[in-house]
């Protein structure tokens, strides 16, 4: 196991963002995975000035099973339809991370492309994201420090 501090996080989002600056790609809309993608999200779409979308995807009994929303949260009428280049979005991408993106692409057609971003990914094939700073195991199980155990161990410290 291993426990990503708030700075550490910090730092991550932000060697991630300039990685993502660097390549000097420009995006219509960031795409984010609901829950551990939404504070990357947002940090990025600040950084990098592009409005932030949100898509749910969940691991379902076990990890055998895996829902993806095709609905995604967007100020349609304030940015429009969904369109060009998007990034998508996710603390740790695995590889159904490309599923994800066949989704999205699959219930908006005017995007032309999906590139993939995350702070580790783990990979036990050829899958590899577009911007990524760490790949790690698969058998490594990553602590962020807003996920519940961080923070209820955070609570239990303070008493």
């Amino acid at each position: 196991m291993y426990l990503v501090s708030w700075n550490e996080f910090e730092s991550l989002s932000m060697e991630l963002a300039k990685q993502i600056m660097a390549s000097n790609k420009k995006y219509f809309a960031i795409i984010t995975v609901n829950r551990g993608g939404l504070l990357l999200g947002r940090i990025l779409s600040g950084v990098l000035g592009v409005p932030l979308g949100i898509i749910s995807a969940k691991y379902m009994t076990d990890k055998k099973n895996y829902i993806i929303d095709k609905n995604i949260s967007f100020l349609y009428d304030m940015y429009g339809e969904l369109q060009g280049n998007i990034l998508l979005i996710d603390d740790i991408f695995e590889a159904t991370g490309n599923d994800i993106k066949k989704v999205i692409m699959k219930n908006n057609k005017k995007i032309k492309y999906i590139d993939l971003g995350c702070v580790f990914y783990k990979s036990k094939d050829s899958f590899k994201p577009d911007f990524y700073i760490n790949q790690i195991k698969h058998d490594i199980n990553i602590i962020f420090p807003y996920q519940e155990k961080a923070l209820l161990s955070d609570l239990r410290d303070s008493d």
